[in-house]
């Protein structure tokens, strides 16, 4: 028996999109197990945000990812394990800890953006270049929408 359509047509456009992220988050959890890379998403995204933003402090971290600084500390506490990341002092400020990425995490962030990459390219297989490229500015407006100073 196959699983049910997630899916309906009264569906409201949270509902989807929701049910969209989801989908998503598991296509992407799939990906990173078959590429054997030993990490969650959650730590493959710490890993390429932490890249992104260069050297930053782990509250710095947390608020970019959305997420709570415990859940952060998990996240690297495996990746400092594995070398991937080093946790020093922030010198302007020595309560505060800056995340670091290590020369071993070059090679493992390459692998970790090529499988998104195909993933994120199936999910899209379908759509023309146009539409995607709409499909991510309509993302965009809706993520300013909702966040502070949005929306009226």
């Amino acid at each position: 028996m196959e699983p049910a359509d997630p899916i309906r047509a009264d569906d409201g456009p949270g509902f989807l999109l929701v049910t969209a992220a989801r989908l998503l988050r598991q296509r992407f959890e799939q990906a990173l197990a078959s590429a054997d890379l030993e990490m969650t998403a959650g730590e493959a995204r710490t890993l390429a945000v932490a890249d992104h933003l260069g050297p930053v402090r782990q509250t710095e971290l947390a608020a970019a990812l959305s997420i709570e600084p415990m859940s952060l500390v998990a996240h690297l506490d495996r990746l400092e394990a594995a070398g991937l990341v080093e946790r020093r002092p922030d010198p302007a400020d020595r309560r505060s800890k800056r995340v670091h990425l290590t020369p071993k995490a070059r090679p493992v962030l390459r692998r970790i953006m090529h499988v998104l990459t195909q993933a994120r390219q199936e999910a899209m297989d379908d759509f023309s270049a146009a539409e995607a490229e709409q499909f991510r500015q309509y993302l965009q407006r809706l993520c300013r929408n909702l966040g502070a100073g949005g929306g009226a």
